[in-house]
């Protein structure tokens, strides 16, 4: 079975039996670099565990490109906006590595959680976990400075610095290419 899957379920202490039902309701999806998952007026109605690869969530807005989110292996992407309000995404997601994803219905994995306490408890930590790193993206945007961004991404994320381009790891901070680049040169 799929590691990410299997660390889930392992961390979560979920039941044999649980975790065989919860696996016949994933698909796997290999997606290559540069793949659109999701794009901006498109509706989401899946929750996507990446296996292998790595992910981001942009928007643009007045023709500004602000990425928003990475996601790595062992983390979950969707665009949360459209699942719960079963509305346009206002995000798109892109596919930034050659990738495997394990995508569960919005739905389906609504009705699992409401039959087995324990899958709803896997869900709320992930959701927990998916809301707390925007709040925290959120927070360092409004009250860090440049710099403190920037050390907080060497030292919290360092694998979005080897994996994404800089255009976008600068966009994620908040700043311009060029005030990224001031920051690696100070550092």
């Amino acid at each position: 079975m799929y590691t990410s899957l299997r660390k889930l379920v392992q961390s979560n202490k979920i039941d044999i039996k649980t975790f065989e039902l919860l696996a016949g309701h994933i698909t796997p999806v290999t997606l290559s670099k540069g793949t659109f998952l999701i794009r901006q007026g498109q509706r989401c109605d899946h929750i996507y565990i990446i296996e292998n690869g790595f992910a981001r969530i942009f928007s643009v807005i007045n023709e500004k490109e602000t990425t928003i989110l990475f996601a790595k292996e062992n983390e979950i992407i969707t665009s949360t906006y459209s699942l719960f309000t079963d509305s346009p995404s206002n995000e798109n997601i892109e596919i930034l590595e050659d990738s495997l994803l394990l995508k569960i219905h919005y739905g389906e994995f609504s009705d699992l959680c409401k039959q087995h306490a324990e899958l709803f408890v896997l869900y709320r930590l992930l959701m927990e976990k998916y809301y707390l790193s925007l709040e925290e993206r959120t927070l360092s945007l409004q009250f860090d400075s440049a710099l403190e961004r920037y050390q907080k991404l060497l030292t919290q994320f360092p694998y979005i610095l080897q994996r994404a381009p800089l255009g976008q790891i600068a966009s994620f901070l908040g700043m311009s290419p060029v005030t990224l680049s001031r920051m690696r040169a100070k550092i």
